[in-house]
């Protein structure tokens, strides 16, 4: 069938397989920024999703767009978000409170906006109706002066949510809690200066008291980590270090197998050290493992993402390619090229879906050495 025929590839060796790099139709975006902690593509068993942000020259807006298919090849696009003011996705958060569910199943995902003319952050959150993202209430955090990095994330599944993201000074964790829409806010901590980086926000203790693990790069270039406790959205206002990373805004990408009540309750982090090493490391009961160096150089945009039975994909970009290190339960495997035939023209700003939905596991990067840079999809099967 024409599947097999444009980009289906096999299993041999061990290696994994599904659907080799396609551009998605459509997509284009108007800068390369992306953050790889942000989840800007998923599979809800039925179609996949994209998330990206394009550009109107005629009139210099920047909708928000998604992308949806259900192979993988045709791909149809719609607006997400436009307004009469230019402003960006500057937080993106994949849910599955029923994974492979659709229709009223709950939050899908969530996605926080910027207005640049307003300086306020503000959240929405969609729901998935066939093949329509369609979004609820636009709601305002309160933070003046917002930067990118702000991650939304929902509580296995229930109708309360964290919103954890910083202004230039602090960063700031908030439980939004429906339908009496309240916020509980605190100021996580002081960078004393303009920040840079971001910020991701994962479910680790699924079992009441739930907690979440919040990691975020500082204004000195260090990735910091802090626990923070349901219900009340507490932490400790001194976050801990944990690397001096590089000076790239994509150099750190977590991902946890806390998806669903029950779940284990690991979180597996990738991140590009000063030095330029590529590491990984687990949190499991409180704390973290030692640091493992997978690529000792040359290694850029990483992403981690958590397959069944402990198996993990991480992946990034080196020598112009992308490059693809699997854990396969028991040992690190060796490097390889992802899908080798390919010919890549300068991938940058990977994301992935960063666990494993129905068997698949979605990465999506941008190509291209001038604006408007294209969208690519893939999609390898656990």
């Amino acid at each position: 069938m024409s599947l097999l025929r444009k980009g289906t590839i096999t299993r041999r060796g061990g290696k994994p397989f599904g659907l080799a790099p396609q551009k998605v139709t459509g997509a284009n975006r108007s800068d390369p920024t992306g953050n790889t902690y942000q989840r800007k593509v998923f599979y809800d068993g039925v179609d996949f999703f994209i998330i990206f942000r394009d550009y109107n020259p005629a009139t210099n807006y920047h909708p928000i767009m998604y992308s949806v298919s259900d192979n993988g090849l045709l791909w149809d696009t719609s607006v997400l978000y436009n307004t009469d003011i230019p402003q960006y996705a500057g937080g993106l958060d994949v849910n599955y409170p029923n994974r492979g569910a659709k229709d009223g199943a709950g939050a899908a995902f969530n996605v926080s906006v910027h207005y640049s003319t307003s300086s306020i952050c503000y959240w929405r959150p969609y729901v998935i109706s066939g093949r329509t993202l369609v979004a609820g209430n636009s709601l305002g955090s309160g933070q003046a002066s917002p930067q990118a990095g702000t991650i939304v994330s929902n509580l296995n599944g229930q109708y309360e949510y964290i919103l954890f993201h910083r202004d230039t000074t602090y960063r700031y964790v908030r439980t939004l809690r429906m339908p009496a829409i309240t916020y509980d806010a605190s100021v996580a901590l002081s960078w004393g200066g303009t920040t840079t980086g971001g910020n991701q926000l994962l479910p680790y203790k699924t079992g009441s008291p739930y907690k979440m693990l919040a990691l975020c790069k500082g204004g000195d270039g260090k990735l910091y980590w802090n626990i923070v406790n349901e219900p009340t959205a507490t932490f400790a206002l001194s976050f801990t270090e944990i690397a001096t990373l590089g000076t790239g805004f994509n150099d750190f990408c977590a991902a946890s197998e806390a998806q669903n009540i029950g779940d284990p309750e690991r979180i597996h982090l990738v991140y590009i050290k000063s030095t330029g090493e590529l590491c990984y490391r687990k949190f499991q009961n409180d704390s973290w493992s030692g640091e493992t160096v997978l690529v000792a150089s040359g290694a850029s945009y990483p992403v981690i993402a958590c397959g069944e039975n402990g198996r993990l994909y991480v992946f990034y970009v080196k020598d112009g390619v992308i490059k693809l290190l699997k854990f396969n339960g028991v040992s690190w495997e060796s490097e390889r090229t992802l899908f080798p035939s390919h010919s890549y023209n300068n991938p940058a700003y990977l994301s992935s879906n960063q666990n494993v939905q129905n068997g698949k596991i979605c990465l999506v990067w941008t190509e291209g050495t001038a604006s408007p840079y294209e969208v690519w999809f893939c999609s390898l099967e656990d």
